[in-house]
């Protein structure tokens, strides 16, 4: 009987703990501009009035860099992302935003821009 009565408990409990683990957040998505310089990244969404700082694996929105400096330009992408709270964040804190990018779902409109 005791026996039984362990099992039961360790069933619960082995349970219990699946039903509460949490799946991360794979975010929301967000549609915009991209800018990309050597040194800084800015995203500002689709009806926006302001650019918000950009983090996560740009690399499929960006052109092949023309020279010493590095690739400049412009790209419109949906991503999938995690928004902070607003804050300061980036150069000198001028972003209110940080979006943090997991994943690429869509580019176009690529285009270079010079220094």
């Amino acid at each position: 009987m005791k026996l039984l009565f362990v099992i039961g408990i360790a069933t619960v409990l082995l349970c219990g703990g699946c039903a509460t683990a949490k799946r991360p957040d794979p975010g929301k998505v967000y549609s915009g501009t991209y800018f990309y310089n050597f040194e800084s990244s800015s995203f500002t969404p689709d009806g926006g009035d302001g650019a918000w700082c950009l983090s996560g694996n740009m690399e499929e929105a960006e052109l092949p860099a023309k020279g010493a400096s590095g690739s400049w330009g412009t790209a419109h992408v949906v991503v999938r992302g995690t928004l902070s709270p607003p804050g300061h964040y980036c150069n000198m804190g001028a972003s209110k935003f940080l979006l943090t990018v997991s994943q690429v779902l869509k580019v176009s409109d690529k285009r270079a821009r010079e220094p």
